[in-house]
C-alpha cells in the first residue's frame, strides 16, 4: 500500500539544500587551491625583490597563503555539512510524514475489516428497525 507524495516543494528544496551543500564544498576546495597558489605566487613575486624584506614577505606570504586556504577549506566543510544536513533534515522529516499516514491508513483498514456487524437480522425484521436488544 502506498499514499500520495506531498509537499512538492519541500521536496524541492531537500534536493537544492544537498545539491547546494555540493557546490559549497567543490567552490571551497577551489577557492582554498587559488588561495594557497595565489599566496605562493606572491611568495615568488616578492622574493625577487632580491633584500632581506623580500625574502621575509616571501616567506610570510606563503605561510599566509596555506592558512587563509586552511580556513576557507574549514569553512567550506562546515557550510557543506550544514546545508547538507538541513536537506536530509527536510527528507527525514517528510518521510516520517508519509510513514505516519501509511500508518494510520493501515490501522484504519485494519479496523474496518475487524468491526463486527451488531445488526442481528433475524426472520421478518425490516432493514429500518433497529436491532433489538439482548
Amino acid at each position: 500500500m502506498t499514499v500520495p507524495k506531498r509537499f512538492d516543494i519541500l521536496r524541492f528544496f531537500s534536493a537544492l539544500m544537498k545539491v547546494l551543500a555540493w557546490l559549497n564544498l567543490v567552490l571551497a576546495i577551489l577557492g582554498a587551491i587559488g588561495v594557497a597558489l595565489g599566496g605562493s605566487q606572491l611568495g615568488q613575486l616578492l622574493q625577487s625583490a632580491g633584500d632581506s624584506a623580500g625574502q621575509a614577505g616571501a616567506m610570510l606570504s606563503g605561510v599566509a597563503g596555506l592558512v587563509i586556504a586552511v580556513a576557507i577549506l574549514l569553512g567550506g566543510l562546515f557550510y557543506f555539512v550544514l546545508f547538507y544536513a538541513l536537506g536530509e533534515f527536510i527528507a527525514l522529516t517528510l518521510a516520517m510524514e508519509e510513514n505516519t499516514r501509511l500508518t494510520a491508513a493501515l490501522l484504519l483498514k485494519m479496523h474496518q475489516e475487524n468491526q463486527v456487524d451488531t445488526r442481528s437480522v433475524y426472520p421478518g425484521a425490516f432493514a429500518s428497525e433497529p436491532a433489538p436488544f439482548k
